[in-house]
């Protein structure tokens, strides 16, 4: 899958701040599930390696999440069991949280090349993506990527889709470097019983990036109503010394779960100004177009939203927008159960 890629230049930013809307979350009718397995797995097409022995973990910087539905098993149990086959008491085996590093596994990202059109200018643009093939689950990122035409490095944010809402924070100062990363996953209700799997994304000094091991949490299907919402946080600060002097560096990333009914079909209605219907326009909501022109006398539309609720019965939503509204958002729901944001411009007449 593509990731949409948004290239943030740091080679001459100095202080940079990019305020990111805050809401409020509540958290109903959740259960997390402690999701341990003592199996192994067979991984193709991907980069599985072991920690180097020497090398500092801390030196490793977050930059990210991949949110996965199946298990992502990289803990090495055959490896710790032959360490500590004599520790083992009365059949019970009981792993030492403090000695765990050693047998972690990694799955390292393969660094793609893609070329892009520049919409203004025509021009084609070469940028890279970081990519866990073979894996099937969602990106979140920022990794720093050296451009291969200059000698200057950049932030790259690298995010599915199915990320909505993103918001990026930004602050940079001779000795602090603040990043925030917020964004929201809308799921169907058919999904509600699958656990979902945060794995930390970590980038190495050498500019590689893996992800470990994370937690998994599962959703209550008992209850349930539109805009329940779960957020799972991850966080990393360190103090590292550049030229003799420190610096401090934190990075938040923050992923919500929202439920949401499907999107079945969608209506634009188009208004005059003595409230009287000018155009009725019935959609697929993943075939609603990149643009829609206005009629000349319009003046307001109505955006109509069919979904049926988790008892089947119809639930439609209206949007009343004024003519003058140069963009709207709607949604389609992929075959994964993900409902994906959409933006459609509108222009007037």
């Amino acid at each position: 899958m593509k990731l949409n890629i948004m290239k943030l230049n740091i080679t001459k930013l100095n202080i940079m701040k990019l305020n990111i809307m805050k809401r409020n979350i509540m958290k109903r009718n959740i259960m997390i599930a402690v999701c341990c397995s003592l199996t192994l797995c067979a991984l193709t097409g991907c980069r599985l390696a072991k920690e180097g022995a020497g090398q500092n973990a801390y030196e490793d910087r977050l930059v990210g999440v991949f949110i996965a539905t199946e298990y992502i098993d990289l803990f090495d149990f055959e490896g710790y069991l032959s360490d500590n086959i004599n520790s083992f008491q009365g059949g019970e085996i009981n792993v030492d949280g403090r000695n765990m590093q050693k047998y972690q596994n990694r799955i390292y990202a393969a660094l793609i090349p893609r070329r892009d059109i520049e919409e203004e200018t025509g021009k084609t643009i070469r940028t890279y993506e970081y990519v866990f093939e073979d894996i099937e689950g969602i990106q979140f990122c920022i990794p720093e990527v050296q451009d291969a035409d200059e000698e200057n490095s950049y932030i790259a944010l690298m995010t599915d889709p199915a990320i909505s809402d993103r918001h990026t924070d930004l602050f940079y100062s001779d000795n602090e470097k603040n990043i925030s990363l917020e964004g929201t996953l809308y799921i169907t209700a058919s999904n509600m019983s699958r656990t979902y799997y945060f794995h930390p994304v970590y980038q190495c000094p050498d500019g590689s990036v893996y992800l470990a091991s994370g937690d998994g949490f599962n959703f209550s299907s008992e209850g349930y109503s539109e805009s329940d919402v779960y957020t799972h946080t991850i966080e990393a600060s360190t103090t590292v010394s550049e030229n003799g002097k420190e610096k401090k560096e934190s990075i938040s990333i923050k992923v919500s779960i929202s439920t949401m009914f499907a999107p079945e079909e969608i209506i634009f209605l188009q208004m005059d100004t003595d409230n009287s219907l000018i155009s009725r326009t019935e959609y697929k909501p993943d075939m609603i177009p990149d643009v829609i022109a206005l009629e000349k006398s319009a003046e307001y539309f109505i955006v109509e939203t069919h979904k049926k609720d988790d008892t089947g019965s119809p639930i439609v939503l209206r949007d009343i927008f004024s003519k003058d509204v140069e963009y709207i958002d709607t949604f389609f729901a992929r075959e994964d159960g993900v409902c994906v944001k959409q933006v459609t411009e509108i222009i007037g007449q």
